[in-house]
């Protein structure tokens, strides 16, 4: 029933349907292609290569103890929180089907490894919304506060990965470059469309009069949105930027279709509750 009401809104005001399609087709071309799209095949030839678990050992003496999380666990993170939405949920999903996480610690790990990144944070929301890249990156340190509360939540519950298959020898590069440039561009063409419809339903609802609602459905359009109320709106940008809105949740949705999203919305309410807790602190404190 609110597919046919969203459809009738689309048609019954088409000029603000459109005006808001082509503002999410230039947030994807100017923001979510160049920050996402090389993330996303290197993630891919990291988890498929065998060295993103190489670098997840490495990283796991460290953030083990801290926050209970194995070797698999610690390369989802750092993908989420490098790579930026939803690389850190298709990371978890292809070390699900790999066998580096059963499916009940892959669903747990979701609630803390599907993340902004930096150079969305620092480079839209810090240098082009707020016209600071300062603000940017304690943005994305309160983005990353809100993950490792999650995470202090989820991460041992991550922990057992199984039996992980014998792993036969890694095919060449050409071939593991050929296979994640497709699995990417299909990825990408996901998370656009996904944008564009969201920013013309947007515009069609003239949902664009409330910003608080925005930042729900869209996290870019949103932030975008709140920017006009200068620093003042820092705390909710931070909250919203780790609730990731519905758009993200639907991609997460796609990237990773077999896995439960049980924990994965609560883990995004700790995350934004704790990231824009952070940035209240931060700006009592005068670091913002």
């Amino acid at each position: 029933m609110y597919a046919v009401f969203l459809c009738l809104a689309l048609v019954i005001f088409p000029d603000a349907a459109l005006r808001g399609a082509g503002l999410g087709l230039d947030i994807c071309l100017r923001a979510v292609v160049p920050s996402l799209l090389p993330f996303m095949l290197l993630s891919s030839i990291a988890v498929e290569s065998g060295w993103g678990l190489k670098l997840g050992r490495l990283l796991s003496p460290m953030l083990g103890p801290m926050l209970g999380i194995d070797s698999a666990g610690a390369m989802c993170l750092m993908t989420g929180l490098i790579g930026g939405y939803p690389c850190g949920a298709r990371t978890v999903a292809s070390a699900v089907d790999g066998g580096l996480m059963t499916k009940s610690s892959g669903e747990k790990a979701l609630a803390f490894c599907n993340n902004s990144g930096p150079l969305f944070i620092i480079g839209t929301a810090g240098a082009n919304v707020y016209g600071s890249t300062r603000i940017g990156l304690m943005l994305y340190l309160c983005h990353c506060i809100g993950a490792v509360a999650a995470a202090l939540v989820f991460g041992r519950g991550s922990r057992g990965s199984g039996t992980a298959p014998v792993r036969v020898r890694p095919p060449g590069a050409g071939v593991l470059f050929g296979r994640a440039a497709r699995e990417s561009g299909a990825a990408i063409v996901s998370v656009c469309a996904l944008i564009i419809t969201f920013s013309a339903i947007i515009e069609a609802l003239r949902l664009s009069r409330f910003p608080l609602m925005v930042g729900l459905i869209e996290v870019s359009r949103g932030v975008q949105e709140l920017g006009r109320f200068g620093s003042a709106a820092l705390p909710l940008s931070a909250a919203y930027l780790s609730w990731g809105g519905l758009s993200v949740h639907f991609q997460t949705e796609a990237v990773a279709p077999d896995l439960s999203k049980r924990y994965y919305y609560i883990g995004k309410i700790i995350s934004s509750a704790m990231a824009g807790l952070a940035c209240i602190v931060m700006q009592r404190c005068g670091i913002i």
